[in-house]
C-alpha cells in the first residue's frame, strides 16, 4: 500500500508538470496573439485587420488600430488592410502602406485613428474611421451594434484623441512591442522535468515492490 501511494504521488506531480507545460505552449504559441500587447486574437480581430510584413510576406495579427501601428517598431515594412470600426464591410477597406517605418500612403486619406487607449490604457478604446462621419458616430456611440464584426463593444472615453495615420505613427511606434511570451526553452524544461519525475516514480515503485530475496540457511551436517 505504501509503495502504491509513493508511486501515485510521483505520477500526479509528473502529470501536473507536463500538463502545465502543455497549457503554456497552447496558450502562448497555439493560438494567435497580438505581438504588441499579447491579447488573444478573436475572429472579429482577424476579420478587421490584415497586416502583412512585406519583407517576409508573413501575416502579423493585431487586436486594434493602435497595436497595428505599434507593430512598425519591429516590422518597418507593412501592408495594412483594415475595416472601418463603424461601417465594417459596408465601407471600402482602408489601405495603409508603410515602408522603412514611415507612412507611404493611406487610402482613403480621410482615415483617422481614435486613440482612446491614450486615456484608458486599454486596446478596447481604439478605433479606426474611414471618414469624419464615422469618427463622429464612434465618438458618440463607441460602436455600431449592427456591425457583426465589431471588435470591442465599449464606449470611448471623453476627449478621445483623433489622429491621422501620419500623426499617430511616431508615438505608437515609439511605444513598440511590449508583449514577451514565456520562452520555448522554459516551457520545454517544465515538460522535461515532468517526464523525469515520472521515470523516477516508475523506478522507485519497481524498487519498492521488488520481492526481497530470502536469506539462505546454511546446511547442517548430520
Amino acid at each position: 500500500m505504501k509503495e502504491k501511494l509513493v508511486f501515485v504521488i510521483f505520477v500526479v506531480i509528473a502529470i501536473a508538470m507536463i500538463g502545465i507545460g502543455g497549457y503554456y505552449y497552447y496558450t502562448y504559441y497555439g493560438v494567435p496573439r497580438c505581438p504588441a500587447c499579447g491579447m488573444i486574437i478573436t475572429p472579429e480581430m482577424d476579420a478587421n485587420y490584415k497586416v502583412i510584413d512585406v519583407t517576409t510576406n508573413q501575416r502579423i495579427y493585431t487586436c486594434c488600430p493602435g497595436c497595428m501601428l505599434r507593430l512598425v517598431a519591429a516590422y518597418p515594412n507593412l501592408h495594412i488592410e483594415a475595416l472601418d470600426s463603424w461601417y465594417g464591410t459596408a465601407a471600402p477597406k482602408i489601405i495603409i502602406e508603410i515602408r522603412n517605418g514611415s507612412v507611404i500612403s493611406v487610402d482613403p486619406p480621410t482615415t483617422r485613428l481614435l486613440l482612446g487607449a491614450a486615456i484608458t490604457n486599454s486596446c478596447s478604446s481604439n478605433r479606426i474611421a474611414i471618414n469624419e462621419t464615422s469618427v463622429e458616430l464612434l465618438l458618440k456611440y463607441g460602436y455600431n451594434e449592427n456591425n457583426p464584426l465589431t471588435v470591442f463593444k465599449t464606449q470611448l472615453p471623453a476627449n478621445t484623441p483623433v489622429r491621422t495615420i501620419e500623426q499617430a505613427l511616431p508615438g505608437l511606434k515609439a511605444k513598440g512591442i511590449a508583449y514577451v511570451p514565456p520562452s520555448m526553452a522554459f516551457i520545454a524544461s517544465i515538460i522535461i522535468i515532468g517526464i523525469i519525475i515520472l521515470i523516477i516514480g516508475i523506478f522507485t515503485y519497481k524498487k519498492l515492490v521488488k520481492p526481497m530475496s530470502k536469506p539462505t540457511t546454511p546446511s547442517t551436517k548430520l
